[in-house]
């Protein structure tokens, strides 16, 4: 039986194909791929000195810095985003073969990567490549996970979270952007400070009017005043529509005096004052309470819609994370 065995392994060990024939298959094709001019993939396994070790189409390869699908302006970048380049793949030609010894160089600098759509207010997430007196840049293609490519923006030193630590903000880390929009030049700028971010300029409370949206109270200690908080940034008062109100004032003003200091409430945005950075809104008790008011919103929306409004409201209750509030921001 164990002679059986061994006589097996023999015969398996040399009816596999040589090693040497394995690799002259692999060094024959790569070169057929590099006479076609054709693109192959190659994964990143670790970096080196001037560039990363890959491999493509079975064999290990160089690529340098200065051919990689995208380009850095010193190579302290390259080495803060690489162990997140570990196993990434991404497209190339083959430029060099050396056989002796084997030697692959590919080139990386072809046509790869979708085009980057980014919205202004949303976040991202990014690493941070370079530290300066001025600030930070921060390459978020790492949120798409690279298939952008490099998108490399800056966070001014005033748009830096001030209560952050000192190492959170080291070449390396991961970090967690708001989109603000473009400057002059057309770089990508962020913050990480929704208290520093100039919403405004990018227009983005302009856009929310006619939006249905829920709001969180805020209702300070031993206050009669009812204000909201709307996407975490815009404090308003909370108004009631004064076609109803007349009507059903008594009613209206007890449910809200009723509101509680985080409760979740649906808003409609009805206008906003770029002059003076304020919004406004209508409370739309109707979904919120068991009253029934007549020319209702709720009258002219679907039963499904409700639904979700009245979802998201729960959703947004039992996931409630109390901000600090921001007025005119």
């Amino acid at each position: 039986m164990i002679f059986d065995r061994i006589v097996n392994r023999i015969k398996e060990r040399y009816s596999q194909p040589d090693k040497k024939e394995w690799l002259d298959k692999l060094v024959v094709d790569i070169e057929q791929h590099r006479d076609n001019y054709e693109s192959l993939p190659f994964r990143i396994v670790e970096i080196k000195e001037t560039g990363f070790l890959v491999k493509v189409n079975g064999l290990f390869a160089f690529i340098s810095f200065y051919h990689m699908p995208w380009k850095y302006h010193d190579l302290d970048s390259w080495r803060a985003v690489a162990p997140y380049l570990i196993n990434k793949k991404f497209y190339c030609k083959i430029h060099k073969i050396e056989k002796a010894p084997l030697s692959v160089i590919v080139n990386g600098e072809i046509p790869q990567f979708k085009k980057v759509e980014l919205s202004a207010g949303k976040e991202y997430s990014g690493l941070i490549i370079r530290k300066t007196d001025f600030g930070l840049f921060i390459d978020i293609g790492y949120h798409f996970d690279w298939h952008c490519g490099s998108v490399v923006g800056l966070i001014h030193k005033t748009r830096i979270n001030s209560a952050g630590n000192p190492g959170d903000y080291n070449s390396g880390k991961e970090i967690t952007v708001i989109y603000e929009g473009l400057n002059d030049n057309g770089q990508y700028l962020f913050s990480n400070d929704r208290g520093r971010t100039d919403w405004w300029s990018m227009e983005v409370p302009q856009s929310l009017v006619g939006e249905i949206v829920q709001g969180k109270v805020i209702r300070e200690p031993n206050s009669n005043q009812a204000d909201v908080l709307i996407h975490g940034i815009y404090r308003t008062n909370l108004a009631l529509d004064r076609a109803q109100s007349t009507k059903y004032k008594r009613k209206l003003k007890q449910l809200k005096s009723d509101l509680v200091h985080g409760q979740i409430v649906n808003c409609e945005i009805v206008e906003v004052n770029e002059k003076d950075k304020t919004i406004k809104v209508k409370w739309l008790a109707e979904i919120d309470t068991d009253i029934e008011l007549d020319n209702s919103l709720i009258n002219h929306l679907d039963q499904e819609t409700v639904n979700n409004l009245q979802k998201a409201k729960k959703a947004a209750e039992s996931d409630l994370i109390i901000q600090t509030p921001v007025r005119g921001k």
